[in-house]
């Protein structure tokens, strides 16, 4: 995070601010965990007014890493000038589906995110709508329970198609969703039932089976 010289004058702002703020209403349906979330419209609304009366106002800006990904810098201005800012990234999957949507979708949901820690906003689950096949996921190998339902919600739209198709016996519905997200999103999925991974013991077991591969191929050679 980075400060001007003094934050004196925002900090006393922040506190009158947060004091104004309460939780969004969580309007959005996550139909993987089966519960709501506040899109960032709805963050903007109840941050903006509380924002305005302190004097300050929020910035948000896109820009691009060396590296690829995505970087949303969020300043926080005070009437007076002084000024509060932090960065957050995340990378786009090289081969993802659409590039385009997928770097939208990625800045709404790293604005949201910013904005709601700023705002001190609780955030449980995120409107990564358009980013399942198109995230490329960091340090998959951190046993980190937040991190795991973030991937999880990330990729909520194949995991929903994933599990709705195995139950139903259905795998030509179900093996796209999976052989078509990347590796790496795989990887990061692939946690123990035990440990609080999305799919179950049987589950696993058919994402491993010869079967669920062969319906997938046959599903490519019908196309």
């Amino acid at each position: 995070m980075q400060t001007s010289e003094s934050i004196t004058e925002i900090a006393h702002a922040l506190v009158i601010a947060q004091g104004l703020i309460q939780n969004p209403a969580k309007a959005n349906d996550n139909p993987f965990f089966k519960s709501k979330y506040a899109d960032l419209a709805t963050v903007l609304d109840v941050v903006r007014p509380a924002f305005f009366e302190a004097g300050i106002a929020a910035i948000q800006t896109p820009s691009t890493a060396e590296d690829g990904s995505i970087v949303v810098t969020t300043m926080l201005i005070h009437s007076s000038g002084q000024w509060i800012k932090d960065e957050i990234s995340m990378g786009i999957a090289a081969d993802a589906k659409n590039p385009a949507q997928a770097a939208g979708s990625l800045i709404t949901y790293l604005r949201r995110y910013s904005l709601s820690a700023f705002a001190n906003i609780a955030q449980q689950d995120d409107d990564g709508n358009g980013l399942e096949g198109n995230v490329k996921v960091m340090n998959t190998a951190k046993d980190d329970s937040d991190e795991y339902r973030a991937v999880c919600d990330l990729l909520r739209d194949s995991i929903d198609q994933i599990i709705e198709g195995m139950e139903a016996n259905d795998y030509s519905h179900a093996a796209p969703a999976w052989f078509e997200i990347s590796e790496d999103e795989k990887m990061a999925l692939w946690r123990a039932p035990s440990k609080g991974g999305c799919f179950t013991t049987r589950q696993r077991e058919i994402l491993k089976s010869s079967e669920f591969r062969e319906a997938y191929n046959a599903k490519g050679e019908a196309a």
